[in-house]
């Protein structure tokens, strides 16, 4: 019998958890019998179709249970799950396709007509539907009902196995495909376990992407190793979370940041809206304000800042609950399992308290990119993965991410860090999020200018002369733009080429004019 396959874990859970709730979603529900039994169903008719072990199968959809039946099933018969982001263009997913060479993919009613096109020129590709869509493609849930009570054997996988290419965002460069093996999987499960404190009976609530590590492990598939239960949504909206957390009982989720205040104004609207079950909140570069606005509304739950990347299959770090508040800022320590370094250019470690590369080791690290060796070799040197995160540690081992080593600000000879500038101006009691990027200068090459969401009543000319008495002249803001959100991906980091290719268009609400700030 596979040890190491994702899928062991259901006929597990069907013997010890068989009538508990497993997954639920939209007023259908699944017990952890009726997972193990849909994803054997859905198991066969693949196999039946052809498909099997090292095949890649792709999926263009939003959150649906199909979703998930669909990548353990391919987990199942030793075939690779490839989940792709719908929010792309039917050009980029067709290369996605083809780059990962996928014989099958499926989709939803909502990006049939995307996925049609991106897979009109690769005819080699077979079409599903994870909900009904007609003439063409394949209906899973038929495929599963023509199938009901078959059993099929986990393929017996090693920890190396592939079990997923995700495709990284590309915050600051064209996605790549990130290699995540069933080790991977099973040992960030594990961590999720130890650092989250999961157990039978306790129940999330899933509205991150599907098709990002925020949504499937974060802690995702963790939540059923435990035998607990998945409450899963189509997309974040701020009544239906409230109305989940109260009717579910949830005990646990996973935030972007500038999702928390949506949810204070929606709460302000809710007659008693109970969130006292939640025990812990995950979410990453929260404000002063923020932190607030997430202890009034979870008054008893851990609130959790982390840190993590595609490549170490979601958290890295985690700041636990005794420093809270005296480590407000910090992403915490390394996760079970996992090793955490801050090097200089050569390698060496830097001193306490002085910035360099975040670097990281450990089982649920993957092994590098699909077909880009370039790359591989360049992010996976003598055994440890370089995050291209510049941060630093305190003298208590608390981990700080300062910036990307991408986001440095050059100017007039000058290096500044744009998350320095970005925790002065998130002090400012009016300032829920805020985002700084180097603007292009005839003199001084580069200048930092700031994108700012605030509370009503944010004027940018106080922030700014808050940030002159805080910063020297040459990091104070050149521009400010007071806007109602920020562009993030998935896992809610913000896009910050998005805001450099959107500054353009913008008309400043705050600027130096033509005078360097000195």
């Amino acid at each position: 019998m596979s040890t190491a396959n994702l899928a062991a874990m259901l006929a597990r859970n069907a013997r010890r958890f068989g009538d508990d709730d497993a997954l639920v979603f939209e007023g259908r529900r699944w017990t952890h019998r009726q997972l193990d039994q849909d994803v054997n169903a859905l198991a066969a008719g693949l196999a039946a179709e052809g498909l099997g072990r090292d095949d890649r199968i792709a999926i263009v959809a939003n959150n649906v249970p199909e979703f998930l039946i669909l990548s353990l099933a391919a987990a199942k018969l030793g075939a690779v799950f490839v989940p792709l982001n719908y929010r792309l263009t039917s050009g980029e997913i067709a290369r996605l396709l083809a780059h990962a060479d996928v014989c099958a993919v499926a989709t939803v009613p909502e990006f049939a007509d995307l996925t049609d096109l991106a897979t009109a020129r690769l005819p080699q590709v077979r079409r599903y539907a994870l909900e009904p869509i007609g003439d063409g493609w394949t209906d899973l849930r038929a495929l599963i009902e023509a199938h009901r009570g078959a059993r099929v054997p986990d393929a017996d996988l090693d920890p190396d196995a592939l079990q997923r290419i995700v495709y990284t965002s590309g915050t600051t460069s064209l996605p790549k495909g990130v290699l995540l093996t069933h080790g991977n999987v099973n040992m960030n499960m594990h961590a999720q376990i130890v650092e989250l404190g999961l157990r039978a009976g306790d129940r999330i609530l899933n509205f991150a992407p599907l098709y990002h590590v925020g949504g499937t492990d974060l802690p995702g598939y963790g939540i059923w190793h435990v035998g607990g239960c998945m409450v899963l949504q189509r997309r974040f909206a701020p009544a239906a979370v409230l109305e989940a957390i109260g009717t579910e009982r949830i005990t646990g989720m996973v935030m972007a940041a500038t999702m928390l205040d949506m949810l204070r104004r929606e709460s302000e609207n809710t007659v008693d809206a109970d969130l006292s079950s939640v025990r812990w909140v995950i979410y990453s570069q929260v404000s002063a304000a923020l932190y607030a606005v997430a202890r009034t509304l979870f008054p008893n739950a851990r609130l959790i800042e982390g840190y993590g990347l595609t490549e170490t299959c979601s958290g890295l770090t985690y700041l636990d609950a005794a420093h809270a508040q005296s480590k407000q800022g910090s992403v915490g320590i390394p996760a079970p399992w996992v090793q955490v370094r801050v090097v200089d250019a050569n390698g060496d470690d830097v001193p306490v308290g002085e910035n360099g590369e975040v670097i990281a080791r450990g089982p649920k690290v993957s092994p590098g990119y699909l077909d880009d060796p370039e790359a591989t070799r360049a992010a996976f040197r003598d055994g440890w993965f370089h995050t291209g995160d510049v941060g630093c540690f305190d003298a208590d081992g608390y981990l700080y991410i300062r910036d990307r080593l991408k986001d440095m600000i050059r100017s007039g000879g000058e290096n500044m860090s744009s998350a320095e500038i970005e925790n002065v101006l998130a002090g400012h009691p009016l300032v829920l999020a805020v985002s700084v990027v180097a603007a292009p200068h005839p003199v001084w090459v580069e200048v930092p200018v700031a994108f700012v969401v605030g509370r009503p009543g944010l004027a940018a000319e106080e922030l700014i002369a808050y940030a002159r008495e805080r910063l020297g002249g040459f990091k104070v803001p050149k521009e400010v733009y007071l806007v109602t959100e920020l562009p993030t991906n998935p896992s809610g980091k913000v896009l910050k080429r998005s805001l450099r290719d959107l500054r353009p268009t913008l008309r400043p609400d705050w600027t130096y004019g033509d005078q360097r700030p000195g």
